[in-house]
């Protein structure tokens, strides 16, 4: 099987970056206060979930970080400015 090289990075703006970062940290902080509930819980099965929904907090917040990695910002456009008359 054939790799092919890394595409052009994604160009994105400074907004939608700064979106996905936030989204990455919020997803790794409920996967950590997820995990830290687990000792509490009694019953097998509600354990099972919970290591299931951090495991998918993790996974999203791994593939955001990958996303994020091959992203570039997106040079801000000259705004002009209309002058009166």
């Amino acid at each position: 099987m054939l790799l092919r090289p890394d595409p052009d990075p994604i160009r994105v703006s400074e907004r939608f970056r700064h979106t996905l970062e936030s989204t990455i940290l919020e997803l790794e902080a409920g996967a950590a206060r997820d995990e830290r509930i687990l000792p509490l819980l009694e019953d097998e099965d509600h354990r099972r979930r919970q290591r299931l929904l951090v495991a998918a907090q993790l996974e999203r917040a791994f593939r955001l970080r990958d996303l994020l990695a091959r992203t570039a910002r997106q040079p801000e456009r000259n705004r002009l400015t209309v002058q009166p008359y």
